[in-house]
């Protein structure tokens, strides 16, 4: 029996929307963790420059959270009415002398 070969039909969408539902903060590690390994890797930067390239995105990577954090509530601040304030005093202008030639 000749073996038969399948075709499947996959939408480019689905694959798009599934890389989008993955969690961000397995996104982020993912990226970074790829980093750290390649700044460990690199035998072009000497040891003191390694550590200190090493130590930031470290931070970072362990910094990631998987909640994000809630934005803070704000209530809009109007600027009172003039039935509710009341009106500063207006200074008047000073009258200058008129300007007259020689």
């Amino acid at each position: 029996m000749q073996a038969a070969k399948k075709l499947v039909l996959v939408n480019e969408f689905d694959r798009e929307y599934e890389r989008l539902q993955r969690p961000a903060d397995a996104v982020a590690k993912t990226s970074q963790s790829l980093q750290l390994s390649d700044t460990l890797r690199d035998n072009s930067i000497a040891d003191d420059r390694k550590v200190r390239e090493y130590v930031a995105p470290l931070h970072r990577y362990l910094n990631v959270r998987k909640e994000v954090p809630a934005e803070p509530n704000v209530e809009p601040h109007f600027a009172p009415s003039q039935a509710q304030a009341p009106a500063a005093p207006r200074r008047r202008r000073r009258k200058h002398p008129a300007w007259t030639p020689y």
